[in-house]
């Protein structure tokens, strides 16, 4: 019995009836070591003679032996290496496999190189998606997604130094921004606006409804209904009603002040807009705490004259 060029169980002289078969006496040589493996059946008459296949390998029968005066036998089992080569071949996927399942991969835009805090607003908003595990597929990630990411990012730039002016309002940076690592480790973003010497400029009705309008746009595209967005398009949804809303109240604070300006009432009239304390005569060191403080500053005063009663 040989495997490939390798004699794996020597010759042997048996004896077994005619009426058998060739796997029979394979069987009987190999003591059923070799059940599973694919077979080929030789024989010949004398070793001078080369090996001859048996069409019918296992299940031909060993009357052949007798009737065409074949003496000698040789089982050959086939080699594992074709088949194992096919398989693993099978199982390897090919190019065009690789490339489809990476497509089918959500990614994420690149980072950019921080050459100031805005690039690192960018960047740091590229590591929150990344721990909401979100991204896109088919390469929008260097397109559509770098497009949203940047319009979060001039949002998030803009509102930054107004942050407590929004508070204050009950406007509040929705909880997923507030995650962000600046923001974190208790720091702002545009810096410069705190530090600067240079005009500080309120929020503008105009520039917050560019904000959300440019939002809006990103977030009506069909790859933002995907469920794994669910928690990131909520934030942004609340982000967008924060800048609607201040800009709301940006227009109705311009519209009042408008209707005041061209009104022939004034804005504030002594009978309406003033209170009138008596407070009761002490001494000096009697004075009560929440007194001592308008005395003083009356005190200051040329033309107030301090009169005993």
């Amino acid at each position: 019995v040989n495997e490939g060029v390798k004699c794996i169980i020597p010759e042997r002289i048996m004896s077994i009836e005619s009426t058998c078969k060739f796997f029979e006496l394979f069987d009987l040589t190999t003591l059923g070591q070799y059940d599973n493996r694919e077979v080929k059946v030789f024989i010949r008459r004398e070793k001078s003679e080369g090996w001859r296949e048996v069409d019918n390998g296992l299940d031909g029968d060993l009357r052949m032996l007798e009737v065409l005066g074949f003496m000698q036998v040789k089982f050959c089992l086939a080699s594992n290496t074709n088949l194992d080569t096919s398989v693993s071949i099978q199982d390897k996927p090919d190019a065009f496999s690789i490339l489809m399942a990476n497509s089918r991969q959500p990614l994420l835009p690149r980072h950019c190189n921080e050459r100031n805090n805005y690039d690192r607003l960018y960047n740091e908003i590229i590591e929150l998606f990344k721990a909401q595990q979100v991204g896109w597929t088919g390469g929008l990630h260097e397109t559509i997604g770098k497009a949203f990411v940047n319009r979060i990012a001039t949002a998030l730039w803009y509102i930054d130094p107004h942050l407590s002016t929004l508070s204050a309002c009950l406007y509040h940076l929705p909880a997923l921004f507030a995650q962000l690592k600046t923001y974190q480790d208790g720091k702002s973003y545009d810096e410069y606006y705190y530090t600067g010497h240079h005009k500080k400029n309120p929020l503008s009705q105009q520039k917050l409804v560019h904000l959300s309008s440019s939002l809006e746009i990103s977030i009506s595209q069909p790859w933002a209904s995907s469920d794994r967005w669910n928690q990131v398009m909520s934030a942004v949804l609340s982000l967008i009603e924060i800048l609607k809303k201040y800009s709301d109240y940006l227009i109705a604070t311009t519209a009042s002040m408008n209707e005041l300006h061209h009104s022939n009432e004034s804005a504030h009239s002594p009978g309406n807009n003033s209170t009138m304390y008596r407070v009761s005569a002490c001494e000096p060191h009697q004075l009560k705490d929440e007194y001592v403080q308008l005395d003083d500053l009356l005190s200051e005063k040329s033309f107030y004259e301090h009169i005993e009663i």
